[in-house]
């Protein structure tokens, strides 16, 4: 009984790590389309963070990696070939792994900007700019605002959208910047519906260092199209 017990929780545990291992290789690594990218990707938003902070979140981050490709070799040797010898190693590896991700979401969920799902789930409008239409996202709440286009690498992914606009409860001067944008964008800063401004702000891997730019005035829309 103890036995089947334990080999119940080894294949749990298995499951689990592996999907998890799965999608750090499919969609952070090799940033490829499976069957997991319908469950969503939990995107973290890490610019919060000082330099010190990321070296050591990523070393970890890599050392986890290479626990859970242990967990996926070991744990079959355990069930398949009986070698209960390993049965210890898995079990650290397995709480130091628990460890680590309850210390990093807990960080992460203490300020709900840090991360979001990579799918957007907000509708879409439609809107003109110089006769010609567009198909936007529309962003009207603070953890939008803050996230925007980020990660994003192609409109497929964001089903089709041109781009993002940003509804603002007030006029104010605005101001953006392409950390972790990996899109090319066309800003365009609006009084309403009226179109008061335009920017071009390159993707961070084409300019390769932080890019903002300002609204010149006040303004309480701004849309972003994908060039």
């Amino acid at each position: 009984m103890k036995n089947k017990l334990l080999n119940f929780i080894l294949i749990i545990i298995f499951i689990i790590f592996f999907t998890h291992l799965l999608k750090d290789i499919t969609q952070d690594i090799l940033k490829i389309k499976t069957p997991l990218d319908y469950i969503g990707d939990l995107k973290e938003v890490l610019s919060s963070f000082s330099k010190q902070v990321l070296v050591i979140y990523y070393i970890f981050g890599a050392l986890s990696i290479l626990g859970e490709i242990f967990l996926v070799i070991l744990i079959p040797l355990l069930l398949f070939k009986k070698r209960k010898s390993l049965l210890k190693p898995i079990l650290i590896i397995t709480a130091l792994l628990i460890a680590y991700f309850l210390v990093v979401y807990s960080m992460l969920f203490l300020n709900p900007s840090n991360f979001y799902f990579s799918t957007p789930n907000k509708e879409f409008i439609n809107y003109s700019i110089d006769n010609v239409k567009y198909k936007l996202l529309v962003a009207d709440e603070q953890n939008e605002w803050q996230k925007g286009l980020m990660f994003y690498k192609d409109k497929k992914e964001l089903k089709g959208a041109d781009g993002m606009i940003f509804i603002f409860p007030d006029q104010d001067y605005r101001t953006f910047w392409n950390n972790n944008t990996y899109l090319d964008l066309e800003i365009y800063w609006l009084d309403d519906n009226k179109v008061v401004g335009k920017s071009f702000l390159p993707s961070i891997l084409k300019s390769k260092e932080i890019v903002t730019v300002n609204s010149g005035e006040e303004v309480n829309r701004v849309i972003e199209i994908i060039k």
